[in-house]
């Protein structure tokens, strides 16, 4: 039986892209540099890329922050700190907090019967300060994050210190989130029943497997009754 919940943050609870693309331009604002929607795509892919080598373990968490603004001014031909683009924009995407569709009713009925614990790579006090301006911070009974957790999702390492943080057995934790590569695969190492949440009908192209899939995190609720 389920005693707790680990919740991914970015595309989980909150749209990541939207978010991005509203701090992006909020960044290039502040260091006065012409903005427009190529500028977001170019931005996007270079972000998805880094991402993705970060869960395949080539790349830390830490790496992608410090590459993404250098790659983006190179590939721009943009002559701007890249250290202070990087900081402008952590400051502006802690303070954005568009959320999925459904998460505050969804959270607030979970967290009558389930601890919820946000599992998340980033940076700890980005996190938390979203989540406090989202008004979902009440929700949460503690938050697991990789910079302060010591290691990154998909590493199992994060997974064992967060059960060790929660006092819990992986068989009493369910984890939820986006990512077949970082929160499923990691679940599945560390022995975590998990949900695929897919809200776009993404096409599965990996070996790995969810032992839950949903569209929509009302559909959470429903696998919990179960």
């Amino acid at each position: 039986m389920y005693k707790a919940i680990f919740l991914d943050i970015d595309d989980t609870v909150f749209n990541f892209k939207k978010c991005s693309e509203s701090a992006l331009k909020k960044t290039f604002s502040t260091l006065n540099l012409e903005y427009n929607k190529d500028v977001f795509e170019l931005f996007s892919a270079i972000d998805e890329r880094l991402w993705k080598q970060q869960k395949e373990e080539l790349l830390s968490v830490a790496d992608v922050l410090d590459i993404r603004f250098a790659e983006l001014s190179e590939t721009l031909g943009l002559d701007y700190d890249s250290n202070l683009a990087k900081e402008h924009f952590g400051e502006l995407l802690g303070e954005q907090f568009i959320m999925e569709p459904g998460i505050e009713a969804v959270l607030e009925k979970l967290s009558r019967s389930y601890k919820i614990y946000a599992a998340s790579n980033g940076v700890l006090s980005m996190q938390d300060n979203r989540l406090q301006l989202a008004g979902l911070r009440q929700y949460f009974t503690d938050l697991f994050v990789s910079d302060d957790i010591g290691s990154a999702k998909p590493n199992i390492s994060f997974f064992s210190e967060s059960l060790v943080r929660s006092d819990l057995k992986a068989s009493e934790v369910l984890m939820v989130g986006d990512s077949l590569i970082s929160d499923i695969a990691g679940a599945n190492k560390a022995g975590i029943n998990s949900v695929w949440y897919n809200p776009y009908s993404l096409k599965n192209d990996t070996d790995t497997q969810a032992d839950y899939k949903i569209q929509n995190l009302y559909e959470l609720l429903e696998i919990l009754k179960s």
